[in-house]
């Protein structure tokens, strides 16, 4: 990907919001994000629920009977998504957005150039 220079508002924003992602290795772009669990039992606990709920998803109904409280595995995998979700990002992602959409010229010129101008007829000629 080709690196785009920054205005140093939005380098100091990146630097602010770009949180969920630790880079551990730039040169082959290895990623983390770091999900708080308070032991092995939690990780244990995670990835059976992970594994039930797509056994919910494969199996349906007849998942049930294997799986006995499946409101708990649903609920315990959702909340590790809503954790995953990159809320501090998005401030960040509006002000890029807008800055690629919406580039704003400093130079008196060019806001001239950029000014509405409407010329109506006058009654008398049409």
């Amino acid at each position: 990907m080709k690196n785009i220079p920054l205005s140093q508002p939005l380098r100091e924003l990146a630097e602010k919001k770009l949180a969920l992602l630790e880079s551990q290795n730039t040169k082959r772009n290895l990623d983390t994000v770091q999900i708080n669990l308070s032991g092995y039992s939690d990780v244990m606990y995670l990835m059976a629920d992970i594994v039930k709920v797509s056994m919910l998803a494969l199996e349906g109904e007849t998942s049930l009977t294997r799986i006995p409280e499946p409101n708990i595995n649903i609920s315990g995998v959702l909340g590790i998504l809503l954790d995953l979700i990159p809320y501090e990002e998005a401030e960040l992602l509006d002000a890029l957005r807008e800055s690629f959409l919406n580039p704003k010229n400093e130079t008196i010129e060019d806001d001239f150039i950029l000014e509405n101008l409407y010329i109506t007829m006058p009654t008398a000629l049409s």
